[in-house]
């Protein structure tokens, strides 16, 4: 069965979400991304790394993030990815949305919401 596109969509910006999120704390590299949103979600978003690097390179693209390579072991090189501030500012923005988003779906649901449970 084929995703539906607007879902696809929706899992991007919740991912874009996580990954500025997660980036605030420290650099991390891809596959640490990856674990860590599965760790810090509690398994509830768990993604694969190709999922992963286009919202990655789409965030790049918009000065949202950096790179920068850190040699690890003889051979092996991480990309570690750093929040830029227009990525802070962006995670306010996704914040700020996503919270009244989920309130007014919480009502629509008739569920009560804690407004220090979204901080």
């Amino acid at each position: 069965m084929r995703e539906d596109p607007g879902q696809s969509a929706f899992r991007r910006g919740i991912l874009s979400l996580v990954i500025l999120a997660l980036l605030k704390r420290e650099d991390m590299y891809g596959y640490q991304l990856v674990q860590e949103a599965n760790r810090s979600t509690g398994g509830a978003l768990t993604t694969q790394e190709g999922s992963l690097y286009p919202v990655l390179y789409k965030l790049q693209s918009q000065g949202m993030i950096s790179d920068y390579r850190v040699k690890s072991g003889i051979r092996m090189t991480r990309v570690y990815y750093h929040l830029e501030p227009a990525g802070e500012a962006r995670l306010e923005e996704l914040t700020r949305e996503y919270i009244a988003l989920s309130q007014g779906i919480y009502k629509l649901l008739g569920k009560e919401v804690d407004p220090h449970d979204a901080e």
